[in-house]
């Protein structure tokens, strides 16, 4: 046969059985891989010599035994509370002789395992009540070092009793030998010790600063001061669970350091202010406003620059806005000051025009005074309200003074005071308080169910009205007004008919005035502390002899009675 026609079946056969072959050399690299995998790694120990498997073994038996016997040492020891170095050690080998049998009997089960748990806890807690001693003992001796200074020995000490102590809280100790308090309190205790070498640092610090601050040595004050600061940030830093950690006391320090800082600026603002205060004085008050404003920039400065130091203030900023409105506006209180005098002088003159004239220069002299400096020290808000309350009775003063004039007489032998010829009648209220508090109501009935206060603004207003001092009278002028005729006529319980009567309808006594006895009783001057008032005369409630004994009781200022009411006194 030719041999490229032999060729051709060869190629042939090669195709036919190609996938045969690619399957066969995948299963063999499979098997190989798999062999590979099993017999690699760690061996079984050939070496069965150390390991028994079989429970019945004499070994074995030999050897829990031998446990049992030292463990039961132990317990009689244990048990009579007399827990020996013979004891321990028995305790010590029957935990090595159980960890024995776990290693050579390789079936043993739980009861085994737990059973050198429990020789291992009585172990810990034999050797945790030893430790106990030993850092009650480092910890008191350690405080006692502390207490005479020597700081490295008894840092050496507590250092010692905290190692214990943490031995014990890691162990399997029993929980009752266990103390993490301690275990924290020990630690603040050595840190204690190492920071208090920098806390005493810190501390002559301070005193060198203060002595130079007394001194006025200020550099030297600043260096103490700086270097105080600068220890007590690091105990706080390293040192924070010690009693030496102050937070607040390191801010003290830096605000003592700002306060030296700025000291010097705070002496120019004193000095700015005093200057400010004397040119007030003196009557320049374009001066001493700028002085004012000099200050109040300079401790904006020391509050922005020095925030803890002591010399921020706020209040100071405001004091001193408020001195420099002060300062500005002297000029204009003043002008409006004189204003007020002289509208009532002119009032009390009667010369009504010139007061209507100068009413509404003062007005308009208030408003611009109150607009442009309104935190002045020289503005005064009743005299803003009594301007306002006369402009608006501005064309009503000349009927207002007449029917005032008109109701009053001098006190006999007292020519510069006027009294009320009655008491104040229910019109005349209405006219200068714009309401009637009567329960008794008429134009021409005494005003009743007023209270002491009440009667101290209806005078206070009068006294706007006239440009004259109005008051209630005194008791003593209220018996000079009465004088020996006490025989008149009187509003009584017998003719009055349970009730207030007219103003001015019965015959007065021989000194001129009216209804001094019965009527209303009458509201009398007191100090203005008090918390009562005279009530003088009587009223329609009583009878006839009473009156004529003239009736005085003191009654609480805030009483609003419809027996009581008012009777007025002018000083010129």
């Amino acid at each position: 046969m030719p041999a490229h026609r032999i060729r051709r079946h060869l190629i042939n056969f090669f195709r036919a059985v190609r996938i045969w072959l690619l399957c066969a050399l995948g299963i063999g690299a499979l098997a190989s891989l798999y062999y590979f995998l099993a017999t690699a790694g760690p061996k079984r120990v050939s070496d069965t010599s150390s390991v028994i498997t079989e429970a019945d073994d004499p070994a074995i038996a030999r050897l829990s035994e031998e446990i049992d016997r030292l463990e039961k040492q132990y317990r009689q020891a244990a048990d009579a509370n007399l827990v020996t170095a013979d004891a321990k050690a028995a305790l010590e080998k029957a935990v090595e002789k159980q960890k024995e049998l776990l290693r050579t009997y390789s079936r043993a089960g739980q009861a085994e395992s737990t059973r050198l748990v429990r020789l291992e806890t009585e172990l810990d807690d034999v050797r945790a009540r030893e430790k106990v001693v030993v850092v009650d003992r480092l910890e008191k001796d350690g405080e006692d070092l502390l207490a005479a200074g020597s700081l490295a020995d008894a840092s050496a000490k507590l250092s010692e009793a905290l190692l214990l102590q943490r031995e014990i809280n890691r162990s399997s100790a029993s929980s009752r030998f266990k103390n993490y308090v301690r275990e924290t309190s020990l630690a603040q205790a050595v840190d204690a010790v190492s920071a208090a070498p920098i806390h005493n640092e810190m501390k002559a610090a301070v005193a060198r600063a203060r002595q130079a601050t007394a001194d006025q040595r200020w550099p030297e004050a600043l260096a103490a001061y700086t270097a105080a600061r600068d220890a007590q940030e690091r105990i706080n830093r390293q040192f924070g669970r010690t009693r030496y950690a102050d937070l607040a006391g390191a801010d003290r320090l830096t605000a003592e350091i700002e306060s030296l800082n700025a000291a010097g600026i705070a002496t120019e603002i004193e000095a700015k202010e005093k200057a400010g205060d004397e040119l007030v004085v003196r009557r320049r008050p374009a001066e001493a406003a700028a002085l004012f404003t000099e200050a109040e920039t300079l401790q904006l400065q020391v509050n922005q620059n020095f925030p803890r130091s002591r010399f921020v203030s706020s209040q100071r900023i405001e004091d001193l806005g408020i001195k420099r409105q002060t300062a500005l506006s002297m000029n204009l209180a003043d002008a409006l000051e004189d204003l007020d005098r002289a509208i009532a002088q002119h009032l009390r003159k009667r010369q009504i025009i010139a007061a209507e004239q100068k009413l509404e220069e003062a007005g308009q002299l208030a408003e611009r005074l109150f607009k442009e400096y309104p935190r002045s020290r020289r503005l005064d808000g009743s005299l803003r309200i009594k301007l306002a309350y006369l402009g608006l009775r501005k064309t009503e003063l000349r009927a207002l003074q007449d029917e005032v004039y008109d109701r009053l007489l001098p006190l006999p032998g007292v020519s510069e005071r006027l009294l009320l010829k009655t008491e104040v009648p229910q019109s005349l209220y209405v006219l200068v308080m714009n309401t009637n508090p009567s329960r008794n109501p008429g134009r021409t009935f005494p005003v009743d169910s007023v209270s002491w206060n009440d009667a101290q603004e209806f005078c206070t207003r009068l006294s706007w009205l006239l440009g004259a001092t109005v008051r209630l009278p005194t008791p003593d002028e209220f018996r000079v007004a009465l004088g020996g005729d006490y025989g008149g006529e009187m509003w009584s319980s017998a003719n009055s008919g349970g009730r207030s009567r007219e103003v001015g309808r019965q015959k007065t006594n021989t000194t001129g005035f009216g209804e001094l006895l019965g009527n209303l009783a009458e509201w009398a001057h007191a100090p203005a502390d008090a918390d009562r008032a005279p009530v003088m005369g009587g009223s329609y409630l009583d009878d006839a002899d009473a009156l004529l004994k003239v009736p005085t009781e003191l009654r609480p200022k805030s009483d609003r009675t419809r027996h009581v009411g008012l009777r007025i006194l002018v000083e010129l």
